[in-house]
């Protein structure tokens, strides 16, 4: 087998406080990156002159205007040279290790065009939170995932976006990343491989993924409707040629992704969208989650309307002292 090469394509927008990190943990990697290349889309906070600055060698920085991230990360497939796409959000970071174990992943299964790894999330700096996963007794040197709507729909992601790395012959069968979603489209390219590929999953934590970088889309906006990727999913499991079990599997990861909408807007204290979150079919599929949820949701209306009549009851008094 020839040397394997890989090149890393990193969508920027925005991200000026953290992308040093991220260039400088592709720097420190063990299994050294054949190319890089940034996709700047058109970011107005000097991002990318701050990439210029490093003048890192094998990088190429390419603008567009703004697109979104999956036609970021597109382009930057498409101009790759080298046959394995490994994927860096521009505020998260590799362990030194990640493209050397993606390179041993690589080949004990050459056959397989799909490669990810374990990660850790980072919710505030020095704080770290090992995501939950349904995945027990996995060998150290990597396996075969059984079925990833299985896991997902039963613990947290796997993996990450930018944690995985495909084959550009894979990512054009699929079709790239769905353009003008700017969530959920990692999922959708997860599902569409889960779907028609296999997917090697590494054990070892090799990528820092940050909830708390600046500009992340999710904090931006939060979903009141499930998003795209699900709604696919769902009219796929309508089709009767699906088997029978990974159909349960994909109504049981939509559940969990409506759940997880759900947690998110009662954080945001948006009640209503989230007992109407609730009541789709699917959520019956996590049943301890939406009554756990439920009783949440009906506990905060509560909350909130004591709050309200306590205020009401303080501005009469202070009326009534008034006059």
């Amino acid at each position: 087998m020839n040397k394997i090469q890989f090149s890393v394509v990193i969508p920027l927008y925005n991200k000026i406080d953290s992308v040093t990190k991220t260039l400088e943990s592709i720097s420190a990697q063990r299994y050294a990156a054949a190319e890089i290349i940034v996709v700047d889309d058109g970011s107005s906070d000097g991002s990318a002159e701050k990439v210029r600055e490093l003048n890192m060698p094998n990088l190429r920085i390419v603008e567009q205007t703004n697109q979104g991230v999956s036609a970021a990360r597109n382009l930057g497939v498409s101009l790759a040279s080298f046959p394995y796409i490994a994927f860096l959000d521009a505020d998260d970071q590799w362990s030194p290790f990640f493209l050397a174990e993606m390179h041993n992943l690589i080949l004990r299964f050459p056959e397989q065009s799909f490669f990810a790894s374990h990660y850790q999330k980072v919710v505030k700096q020095d704080i770290y939170i090992d995501p939950k996963l349904a995945i027990k007794n996995v060998s150290p040197t990597g396996c075969i995932l059984e079925n990833y709507f299985a896991v997902a729909s039963n613990g947290d992601l796997p993996f990450m976006v930018s944690s995985c790395v495909i084959t550009s012959y894979l990512f054009d069968q699929l079709g790239g990343f769905p353009i003008g979603e700017s969530m959920g489209e990692d999922q959708e390219l997860f599902c569409r491989v889960a779907l028609q590929s296999q997917i090697v999953f590494s054990p070892l934590v090799l990528l820092l993924y940050h909830t708390d970088a600046e500009n992340r889309a999710c904090d931006r906006h939060i979903p009141q409707r499930i998003l795209p990727f699900a709604a696919r999913l769902l009219e796929k499991t309508l089709t009767p040629s699906i088997d029978t079990e990974l159909k349960r599997d994909i109504l049981r990861y939509c559940g969990a992704h409506v759940c997880h909408l759900v947690r998110l807007n009662i954080r945001a204290g948006d009640f209503i969208v989230a007992k109407r979150l609730l009541k789709m079919d699917v959520c019956k599929l996590k049943p301890m989650h939406k009554l756990v949820f439920y009783l949440w949701t009906e506990l905060c209306i509560c909350h909130s309307l004591i709050n309200g009549l306590f205020k009401w009851i303080r501005r009469s008094f202070n009326i009534n002292s008034k006059s």
